[in-house]
């Protein structure tokens, strides 16, 4: 009886020690998978795309391809979202960023509430100002629409001058491009 005690506690032993080498060898080689799976091109930038997308995150993808290669990586846009938001064709290029607007907004309270967003490659100063711009910031937009054509997509409009990131992030779900 105490063989056989002894033998089952060598052949747990060996088994225990067979298994963690075995699991050493497979996290060695999925760490290479993955360390080659995510090494940067020359023209691949990360970009970051939050909103209505069904998998919001970082995604590394060429500066040739579009939005909508975007958005697919993120597992494409939920039925909440905006589509006058976005447009799908523009260049990823240098950008950096992609917010995709929702169609309304949701309170605190249980019940959807229908926004009325402003198109900010048409709206005038006071349309500007009614979604939180203030009146230097819609007279700013206005202006650099004039000299530079319309917005390609909503966070475009952090490049007129006194609209920072945290405007950005009040009016964001309050305007469109279309």
């Amino acid at each position: 009886m105490f063989k056989t005690i002894v033998v089952g506690i060598i052949i747990t032993i060996i088994s225990i020690s067979a298994f963690v080498v075995i699991d050493k060898n497979k996290t060695n080689s999925s760490t290479v998978i993955q360390q080659t799976s995510i090494t940067e091109e020359e023209n691949q930038r990360k970009v970051n795309i939050t909103g209505e997308v069904n998998h919001p995150g970082d995604y590394l993808i060429a500066n040739d391809k579009t939005l909508g290669d975007l958005i697919y990586l993120a597992g494409g846009v939920t039925s909440k979202a905006d589509p006058s938001a976005y447009n799908e064709s523009i260049l990823i290029s240098t950008r950096s960023e992609f917010y995709i607007a929702a169609l309304g907004e949701i309170p605190s309270v249980c019940q959807i509430q229908e926004v009325e967003k402003i198109n900010i490659n048409s709206a005038n100063e006071e349309e500007l100002v009614s979604v939180g711009f203030t009146s230097s910031q819609a007279s700013n937009i206005v202006k650099y629409r004039s000299e530079n054509g319309l917005f390609e997509c909503l966070e475009d409009v952090q490049k007129v001058t006194g609209v920072g990131k945290a405007t950005f992030n009040k009016v964001k779900g309050k305007i469109t491009i279309s």
